[in-house]
C-alpha cells in the first residue's frame, strides 16, 4: 500500500470509533423524547451550530473538487471561495438571528413547520411539495456521497489487500468485494449507525468534530505545500508557464466567458440562505445569541476552509505540474509529502467532508417523511416514543436504499446530484428571503418558489448553450425570487408581521 500502510488504516478505523462513540452519546442524552431526536432539543451552541452547518453544507468538493480547480484554474479559483464566503456572510448578517426567532415563535422543528405556520397553510400544499422536493434531491446526494466515499477508498489505498481478499474468501463468489464496494458499505454503516443511536444530535456533534478536522487540516497543508513548493515565487512561476496566473480573466475563455466564469462561481453563495439541512441548524441554536456567534464562527471557518483549499491546488501545480486529474491535487500531495500517520488525518478529514454532508441529508430526509409528511397529514396524536422508531426504521430503508444505488455505481444518479445544490437553493433561498422579509409574500408566492425554482434549474442544466455560459442557480434564483414577489402580490393584499 506504499504511504498508505497499516498506519493509515489504524489512523483511519480511530476516527471512525470517535463517531460511533459521539453517537452512544447521542443516544444516552437526546432519544429520550421525539423533539429531542430530531432537533436535540433546541439546545446546540455557537461552536456546534457553526461547524456542523458549515461542514454540512461543503461536501467532498471542498477538499476535492475546490482543490482541483485551484489547479486547473490558478488565481481565477479563488471566485469560487470568495462566492461561497458570501454565502455564509449572508446567512450570518441576514438570516440566522430571524429564523432563530420567528422559529421559536412558531415552536418549529422544522423548515417546512416554520413555512407552513408563518404563511398560514392549512392545507399543507406547502409541506407536501416542499417536503417531496427535499426527500428527492437530497436522497440523490445521499447516494453521491456513498459513492464518493466508495471512489475514496478505493482511489487512496487504505485497506489491506489481505483483509479484502479474507472478506472475499467470506463471501465466495456471490459477492465481489474491492476497495470500491467495502468503502461504500463501511461509509453507509458507520453514518447509519450514528444518526440511529443519536439522532440529529449525532449528526451535529460528529458534524461538528469533522468540520474542526476540515478547517485544521486545511490551514496546516497549504502553508506546508507553499513551504515544499519552494515558496510564492516559484508557485507564480509555475502558474505562469501554465498561463493561469490571472484572477480577473480565463486562460481561452474570452471576456464574456470569463465574466460568466466569475458570476457563476458568486453565484454558488445564492444556495446557502435555504439549503434546508443548514438551515434546520438554525432552528435548533439555543438562544438567538448563540445564533449570532455561530454565523460569524461559520463564516470564519469559511474563509479558512475555502481560501485554504483553493490555495492548496495551487501550490500542488508547482509541485506536479502534469497532474492528470486536478482533484488528486490532495491526496497525491498526501501521498508524497506526509507521515503515514498524518495521511490516514487527510483521509479522515476528506471522509468527514463526505459524512457530513450525508448525515445531515439523510437525517433531515427522513425527518421530512415522517415528521413533515406522515405525522402532519395525520389526524390522530401518536405516541412519541413510537415516532422516534418509525424515524429509526425511515433511515434504515433510506440508508440501505441509497447503499444499493451506490454498489450499482448507477452513473445516471451520480450525475443528477449535480442538479442537488441548484435545485434546493433556488426553491428554499428565495423562499426563506421573502419569509423573512417581505411582508407581502403569502404561501402562492412561495408556492411559485417551489415550482419555478427546481424547474429552471433543470430546464437551464439541459440547455447547453444556457449551462455553457451560466451557473443554472443563478437564473433559478431570481427567476423564483421575482416569480414569488409577484404571485403574492397578485393573490393577496394582506400584509404580515415580520421578526426582523
Amino acid at each position: 500500500m506504499g504511504v498508505h500502510g497499516g498506519a493509515v488504516f489504524i489512523t483511519f478505523v480511530i476516527y471512525l470509533i470517535a463517531l460511533l462513540f459521539i453517537g452512544y452519546w447521542g443516544d444516552k442524552k437526546f432519544s429520550k423524547s421525539y423533539e429531542d431526536f430530531v432537533a436535540a432539543g433546541k439546545s446546540l451552541g455557537a461552536i456546534v451550530t457553526a461547524l456542523s452547518a458549515s461542514a454540512s453544507s461543503e461536501s467532498a468538493w471542498v477538499m476535492l473538487g475546490l482543490s482541483g480547480l485551484g489547479y486547473k484554474m490558478g488565481l481565477a479559483a479563488y471566485w469560487a471561495a470568495i462566492g461561497c464566503v458570501l454565502g455564509f456572510a449572508v446567512n450570518w448578517l441576514f438570516v440566522i438571528v430571524p429564523v432563530r426567532r420567528l422559529s421559536g415563535r412558531l415552536n418549529s422543528l422544522t423548515l417546512a413547520d416554520m413555512i407552513e405556520d408563518a404563511l398560514g397553510d392549512r392545507k399543507k400544499v406547502l409541506r407536501v411539495i416542499g417536503s417531496l422536493i427535499i426527500v428527492f434531491f437530497m436522497g440523490a446526494y445521499v447516494v453521491s456521497q456513498f459513492v464518493g466515499a466508495g471512489k475514496t477508498f478505493q482511489g487512496m489505498q487504505i485497506i489491506p489487500p489481505n483483509i479484502i481478499s479474507s472478506i472475499q474468501n467470506f463471501v465466495g463468489n456471490s459477492f465481489t468485494v474491492s476497495e470500491y464496494t467495502l468503502g461504500v458499505i463501511i461509509g453507509a454503516g458507520i453514518i447509519g449507525a450514528y444518526i440511529l443511536m443519536g439522532g440529529y444530535a449525532a449528526v451535529c456533534w460528529t458534524d461538528a468534530l469533522q468540520g474542526f478536522l476540515m478547517v485544521f487540516i486545511l490551514v496546516i497543508l497549504p502553508i506546508y505545500a507553499v513551504f515544499q513548493a519552494g515558496g510564492i515565487a516559484n508557485i507564480v512561476s509555475a502558474l505562469h508557464a501554465a498561463n493561469i496566473d490571472t484572477f480577473w480573466t480565463l486562460k481561452g475563455a474570452g471576456l464574456w466567458g470569463s465574466i460568466g466564469f466569475i458570476l457563476g462561481q458568486l453565484g454558488i453563495g445564492l444556495g446557502y440562505q435555504g439549503m434546508p439541512h443548514v438551515v434546520v441548524r438554525y432552528i435548533t441554536v439555543k438562544d438567538e445569541e448563540e445564533g449570532k456567534k455561530s454565523g460569524m464562527i461559520a463564516t470564519l471557518w469559511g474563509i479558512f476552509v475555502l481560501f485554504g483549499s483553493v490555495s492548496l491546488g495551487i501550490a500542488a501545480r508547482a509541485l506536479f505540474p502534469e497532474l492528470p486529474d486536478p482533484e488528486h491535487a490532495l491526496p497525491k500531495f498526501t501521498a508524497t509529502y506526509l507521515h503515514p500517520v498524518l495521511a490516514g488525518i487527510v483521509l479522515s478529514a476528506i471522509t468527514a467532508a463526505i459524512m457530513s454532508t450525508a448525515d445531515s441529508q439523510l437525517m433531515y430526509a427522513a425527518t421530512s417523511l415522517v415528521n413533515d409528511l406522515w405525522l402532519k397529514l395525520k389526524d390522530k396524536e401518536i405516541d412519541r416514543k413510537k415516532l422516534v422508531i418509525i424515524t429509526r426504521l425511515v433511515i434504515v430503508a433510506m440508508t440501505l436504499i441509497a447503499l444499493v444505488i451506490a454498489l450499482n455505481d448507477v452513473k445516471v444518479i451520480y450525475s443528477f446530484v449535480l442538479y442537488a445544490w441548484g435545485a434546493l437553493g433556488a426553491a428554499f433561498s428565495p423562499l426563506v428571503l421573502l419569509l423573512l422579509y417581505d411582508k407581502r409574500f403569502n404561501k402562492w408566492g412561495a408556492l411559485a418558489n417551489l415550482i419555478v425554482g427546481p424547474v429552471v434549474v433543470i430546464v437551464w442544466k439541459n440547455i447547453p448553450a444556457l449551462s455553457g455560459s451560466l451557473y443554472e442557480l443563478i437564473p433559478g434564483f431570481f427567476l423564483s425570487l421575482i416569480a414569488g414577489m409577484i404571485v403574492s402580490r397578485l393573490t393577496g393584499k394582506e400584509e404580515r408581521e415580520l421578526v426582523v
